[in-house]
């Protein structure tokens, strides 16, 4: 049984090419979030500010917003494991930089600023190219798998790589962590490079950029599905994943828990996540995945619901798993159904307009937080779950092609 299930899990892994370019993707995104657990505590050490450390932190997003488009073209353009190596190369490279910078105590907090703006960029380069080249990796049939192991693997690397670099900082030092991921990230550059080049099948760059910009979103437009698929996975994302970053502040103000308590609450989200994206692994065609899509944003605001009406920490804890599992049913099961409901010509395109929902986040929490600073954070969590709830319900009714998704 538990045989059958593993065999089932990672089904899509038995691809060599797929394998090696989600093993990259696993040394990168190791890298990656170190980095940025790293560069959270640095940056309120130089400083002991925390409006600086939230301007650092959120650096990535106006970058990520402004090149997402043009990722995507070059996505649909050029060979795309060229793009994903230059992004890891350049991530790695200025980790490595920074690592220095320290080393030398030349380090400000404006180095760091600039760095998360750079890597916002590199993210909106890579991404599209790297989701659009999967479904040339595996049988149509293991699509949701791949994805869905891809958010696994995702998942894991949140849980183990801030607490691998939170150690190393403390015992070790920020340079040695910098240092550290500066090796991670080359290596996967590497690892990449063991997958062949990864060509669109009928390149566009006999148009102008601004030209494939506008055709990739008049396909999205004159396609149906495709088209409700993109309006629901970004409505739910900008609806639903505000919250976690306010996990820490709600935490403490409610549960009055210490730095354990919310790192359990973030340990139990991880968790969630985990549980679903080995849900949505073992999902099939036939299977009624437009109900999985549906009812996982279902889920994650019920778990809201609950998390704003029981000032309980076992019971947010319990809530928090429900908010990863339904995340994963949004996020590695939606991305899935986009891809393959498009054509391989639009694939890039199509995946930097859904990855724009990171960049606009920002616009989610600044009024959430706002409200929660005014009025308090349960009765403010408790209308954003009846907004995400009351969202779900309208769009069973008017989104009417994902009930009929299999």
């Amino acid at each position: 049984m538990l045989e059958k299930l593993a065999a089932h899990t990672f089904e899509s892994l038995e691809n060599r090419n797929f394998r090696l370019l989600w093993l990259g993707m696993v040394v990168s995104m190791a890298g990656l979030q170190m980095q940025m657990m790293a560069r959270g505590i640095l940056v309120y050490d130089l400083t002991n500010d925390y409006r600086i450390a939230g301007i650092v932190g959120m650096g990535y997003a106006p970058s990520l917003l402004l090149v997402s488009l043009f990722g995507g073209v070059l996505g649909d353009r050029m060979e795309r494991r060229l793009i994903i190596q230059l992004a890891q190369l350049v991530n790695g490279l200025l980790a490595g930089v920074v690592g220095i910078l320290i080393l030398t105590d030349m380090v400000v907090w404006e180095h760091l600023f600039v760095v998360s703006v750079v890597q916002g960029a590199m993210f909106a380069f890579m991404m599209p190219a790297r989701q659009a080249a999967i479904p040339s990796l595996v049988k149509k049939h293991q699509l949701s798998n791949a994805f869905a192991l891809n958010a696994m693997a995702m998942s894991i690397m949140s849980l183990i790589s801030p607490v691998l670099a939170g150690v190393l900082y403390e015992f070790s030092g920020p340079a040695v962590v910098y240092m550290f991921v500066c090796v991670v990230m080359l290596s996967s550059v590497f690892v990449t490079s063991l997958v062949p080049k990864m060509y669109p099948p009928k390149p566009s760059s006999q148009e102008t950029v601004f030209h494939n910009i506008i055709g990739g979103f008049k396909y999205i437009g004159s396609n149906k599905l495709l088209l409700q698929l993109m309006i629901y996975s970004l409505a739910v994302a900008l609806l639903a994943m505000p919250f976690r970053n306010f996990i820490p502040a709600y935490a403490k103000d409610i549960y009055g828990s210490t730095g354990s308590g919310v790192g359990i609450l973030g340990t139990a989200l991880g968790l969630g996540a985990l549980m679903g994206s080995v849900l949505i692994a073992n999902l099939r065609a036939g299977h009624p995945r437009g109900w999985f899509l549906i009812g996982g944003a279902l889920i994650a605001g019920l778990s809201l619901a609950v998390i704003s009406g029981f000032a309980v920490f076992v019971v947010g804890v319990v809530a928090m798993i429900g908010i990863g599992i339904g995340e994963q049913a949004r996020g590695a099961l939606g991305q899935s159904l986009i891809m393959e409901n498009t054509m391989d010509e639009y694939r890039s395109r199509v995946m930097s307009v859904l990855m724009m929902h990171y960049g606009l986040l920002p616009l989610g929490m600044l009024p959430l937080g706002w409200a929660m600073e005014a009025v308090g954070g349960r009765l403010v969590v408790s209308f954003n779950a009846a907004i995400v709830i009351v969202f779900v319900v309208l769009s069973v009714f008017f989104l009417p092609r994902l009930r009929a998704i299999r």
